[in-house]
Order: structure tokens, then C-alpha cells, then sequence
């Protein structure tokens, strides 16, 4: 389906759609495709976000590093080889030189900016992960997002502790998470930032991790789990708050066992 296509789509559902400022008022927990949908389409570009949607999740995550003349643009590495057709680092690429770069598909790989201009008016919560390991690169982030009026459906997401305190210290208001280089510091993190949620890598996420998360008033994402077996038990048997995957449409699988992202 072309791009336009998918678009035109997924307006039709907005009428059920409520914003993402509700994501942890939800008693079922949230369908979140991982990169877009990188299981089947490649990960951080329009076409990957778009898949995701099409096959029903409550939120996409992406990344975002910044190009050499300040435009942040989607990576999750800070170097492109391997999800491009080019080499070198992000960081020290204009936005023009970024823009030659194709995926390994032939995609072009959207700004932030893009992004946010397509997801707008979609039925879709974000949960946007900075990569930039520079705090005080969060007020140009939030000030994209508040742009398109995009913050109530947006959740600021890093694995940088210094870049998590700095979300708080910026705006107390945003919902934030983290899930730091070694999981088990997580809630950690998440209690002296006074951040919202962590994000669990799912070998971590085991029963007493979770408990312990909850007890500490956060809430839990679980990434990446690409069996239906395993998101089933993550949403009936721990009742994590979300899950995230590489391929969205195994929440069809696990959906008549575990009634993930149901409203």
C-alpha cells in the first residue's frame, strides 16, 4: 500500500481515538510497535511507522539523533551503516548529506519533524527515544513536539540518565522513561529522576522486577517481546503497562489469550 494510502486509512479511525494523555489511565496495557514496525519493514522510517499503525498498536517508538547543523532526524545508532546505504556518524552528517542516505530497502529516513507532521492528525501515541547524548538537547525536542501539539500523546523516553534528569528538571509535567545500559538500575534511575516508567528489557522483566517497579509507583513497558506466548504472559500474568515489538502483528495472536491494548 503507498504511503497515502496507509494515511488516508488510518483517518478513519480517529473517531475512536483517545490521546495518549490517558496511556497510563488504561487498565489493559498498550500495543507498541518498536522502531515502527522493524520486524517487517525497515526500522525508523515513515513506511516502518505507518505499518504499525495499520496493524493496530497504541503507540510507536522511535529514535532520534541529531545531524551536525542541529536537526534531529530518526537513528537508533549513532552511526548509519547499519541501516543505511551510507557511512559515518549522524552527528557529524548536515541535514543535506542525511538526506541522500537511503534504508537498506530504499527508504528515505524522515526529521523528527516529518514524523510528527504525519502522526498528527493519527490515531497514536509516541514514545520517542532520544539517542542525542546531550542534555540540553531536550528543549529543542519538546519544542518540536509542542509544535504539532503532540506532548499530551508523547512519551520522553532515553536510556541516558543525565538525559532523563534533564526531562524532569525541563518540564515535571512530561511523562518519562528510561531503561538505562544495565536493566537492573532502572527503577534506580526511575526513583532519583523522579521519572514516570521504565522500560524493562524482557529477560529482566521477571515477576519480582516488576513488583518492585510497581511498589515504587512506576509504570512498566517490557521490550522487545516478539512471541505470543511471552506477551501473553507479560500482560495476563504480570499486567505490565506495555509491550513492545519488532512485528505488531503478533498482538493478533496473543489477543484472544491476553486481550493486550483492548479498550
Amino acid at each position: 500500500m503507498k504511503k497515502a494510502g496507509m494515511i488516508f486509512g488510518l483517518l478513519l479511525l480517529l473517531a475512536g481515538f483517545s490521546a495518549n494523555a490517558q496511556i497510563w489511565k488504561q487498565s489493559t496495557c498498550l500495543k507498541i510497535g518498536h522502531r515502527g514496525a522493524r520486524g517487517l519493514l525497515d526500522e525508523n522510517t515513515m513506511e516502518s511507522l505507518l505499518k504499525a499503525i495499520e496493524l493496530g498498536v497504541d503507540d510507536v517508538e522511535f529514535d532520534i539523533q541529531r545531524t551536525k547543523d542541529g536537526v534531529f532526524v530518526l537513528m537508533h545508532d549513532p552511526t548509519v551503516e547499519r541501516t543505511t546505504n551510507g557511512q559515518g556518524a549522524v552527528s557529524g552528517m548536515t541535514l543535506a548529506e542525511f538526506k541522500q542516505l537511503k534504508s537498506k530497502s530504499g527508504y528515505s529516513i524522515p526529521t523528527l519533524e516529518e514524523v510528527l507532521q504525519v502522526l498528527k492528525p493519527l490515531p497514536v501515541g509516541i514514545i520517542l527515544d532520544i539517542k542525542v547524548t546531550d542534555p540540553k538537547c531536550v528543549p529543542a525536542v519538546y519544542a518540536l513536539v509542542d509544535k504539532y501539539g503532540l506532548v499530551s500523546r508523547t512519551v520522553f523516553e532515553t536510556s541516558y540518565p543525565k538525559v532523563a534528569k534533564a526531562i524532569e528538571e525541563f518540564n515535571p509535567e512530561l511523562v518519562s522513561a528510561i531503561y538505562p545500559a544495565w536493566p537492573p538500575s532502572a527503577i534506580y534511575y526511575a526513583k532519583k529522576y523522579k521519572l514516570d516508567c521504565v522500560s524493562l528489557y524482557y529477560p529482566f522483566a521477571n515477576p519480582l522486577e516488576v513488583k518492585r517497579a510497581r511498589k515504587a509507583g512506576f509504570k512498566v513497558v517490557v521490550w522487545t517481546v516478539d512471541k505470543p506466548g511471552k506477551i501473553s504472559y507479560f500482560a495476563n500474568k504480570l499486567k505490565v503497562d506495555g509491550i513492545m515489538t519488532d512485528d505488531p502483528n503478533l498482538f493478533k495472536a496473543a489477543d484472544a489469550d491476553c486481550g493486550c491494548g483492548k479498550r
